[in-house]
């Protein structure tokens, strides 16, 4: 029984290990994606939103008239029924009061502010993964602080969509807002 064991052990062990037989060579690194003529997902990018380039200014649009403190310009920008993510730790989806209030205490608190965006993107519909030509951007922020005069650069995401009309029906801000607000606060008297 012993014998048997130990040769059916055998076996398994030689069964199991790499005869050198015809295996086709892997390349370790991939082919480029245009050596691939029809590349799905290369198709898939290529074919814009039809929307996108013009919600892209909008967008840009949107950030000049808020740089430039037009709150009638801004609310004009915003469906009725907007509803805007704040930037803060634990903040609420806004509506247009709100919205319009949380723009109009940026613009108190601070100064000079400038955006610089890094690009534009495009997006999707968070239901279907299609895109639906609304606008994801990354940028650059700058200011000053009005009470502090300390200088600000924070790096945000932003997202817009817009409806048939031109107009946002939803948009958000992501970044460390709350650290801004810590890093720029007046010093504390001692």
């Amino acid at each position: 029984m012993k014998k048997l064991l130990t040769v059916l052990i055998g076996l398994l062990f030689t069964s199991c290990s790499f005869t050198g037989g015809n295996v086709p060579e892997v390349p370790l690194v991939p082919e480029a994606p245009e050596q691939h003529p029809g590349n799905i997902l290369e198709e898939y990018l290529s074919e814009q939103h039809p929307d996108f380039e013009k919600n892209v200014e909008l967008a840009k649009t949107w950030f000049t008239t808020f740089t430039s403190e037009d709150y009638d310009g801004l609310s004009a920008l915003m469906t009725d029924d907007v509803q805007w993510q704040s930037g803060f730790y634990g903040g609420p989806v806004m509506d247009k009061e709100a919205t319009l209030q949380y723009m109009k205490g940026w613009q108190d608190a601070m100064e000079n502010i400038t955006y610089t965006p890094e690009n534009y993107l495009p997006g999707v519909d968070p239901e279907t993964g299609q895109l639906n030509g609304s606008v994801r951007t990354y940028g650059v922020w700058t200011g000053t602080n009005t009470a502090s005069g300390k200088d600000f650069e924070i790096l945000m995401y932003h997202y817009f969509t817009f409806n048939d009309e031109g107009k946002i029906i939803n948009s958000g801000d992501f970044g460390d807002v709350s650290g801004l607000i810590g890093a720029v606060a007046p010093d504390s008297a001692e």
